[in-house]
């Protein structure tokens, strides 16, 4: 059985090629984060630089973005499915809006280093955070798959997607509760302030978001794989 992309023409090609090209840069950004965040955890100061290049990474993906947006939508590409590719790149584009926004609000916000300590060392925040990156990873294999895999394998390669975000989800919210927990233990002492707990929590549900969208992302291609690409 051929792969999906032997139904579209050389053009539409080269754009799917310009798709997984622009994940990457994407991807790129998550991977970013992850630095800041490890920049976070040990203190090393290097939190400001690391932001800027996340937040370059953003900039970059939104000039991806916008070009292979006027590209579908001013030529002949794709036919009655164009909708659905500019969704898709709409869709994967909150990949990097996200990675900036979290590292953002933990860059102006001036977490207590207990809270910072509790957080990657005492949560599972640092499990949900490879939970993200599973999912972000099994998303760019369903957009390789396109290219080389018969539509019964995307398949299998979509529902992995769905597998490792409902994972990561189940892992955020483990995380929550141990932070509202801290938020009111018994000794005071040892108590988060309720501004750290809040602060953190909206990072981790701007992270989870990064992870839903690659979900939604994958929809979109079982959804274009159900319009008869099958």
């Amino acid at each position: 059985m051929s792969s999906i992309l032997s139904l579209f023409s050389k053009g539409e090609e080269k754009v799917l090629d310009e798709i997984l090209g622009y994940y990457g840069e994407l991807y790129g950004a998550y991977k970013a984060m992850v630095k800041f965040m490890d920049a976070l955890s040990a203190s090393s100061k290097a939190e400001r630089d690391l932001y800027n290049e996340v937040s370059r990474l953003e900039k970059d993906a939104d000039k991806i973005h916008e070009s292979l947006s006027q590209k579908i939508a001013s030529g002949s590409f794709f036919s009655y499915i164009r909708d659905d590719f500019l969704d898709l790149l709409e869709t994967m584009d909150n990949i990097a809006d996200f990675s900036k926004d979290a590292c953002k609000v933990f860059l102006e916000y001036n977490l207590d280093s207990n809270s910072i300590d509790f957080l990657f060392n005492k949560t599972q925040f640092k499990r949900f955070i490879d939970g993200i990156g599973a999912t972000l990873e099994s998303m760019r294999e369903v957009l390789q798959s396109l290219k080389r895999k018969p539509p019964n394998d995307v398949l299998k390669l979509i529902s992995n997607v769905e597998s490792n975000e409902e994972l990561t989800d189940s892992v955020k919210d483990q995380v929550l509760i141990d932070l509202h927990n801290k938020a009111k233990c018994a000794e005071k002492s040892d108590c988060m302030s309720v501004l750290d707990v809040i602060t953190i929590r909206d990072v981790v549900n701007m992270m989870d978001n990064i992870a839903d969208s690659a979900e939604d992302a994958s929809d979109i291609i079982l959804r274009l794989m159900a319009k008869g690409y099958k």
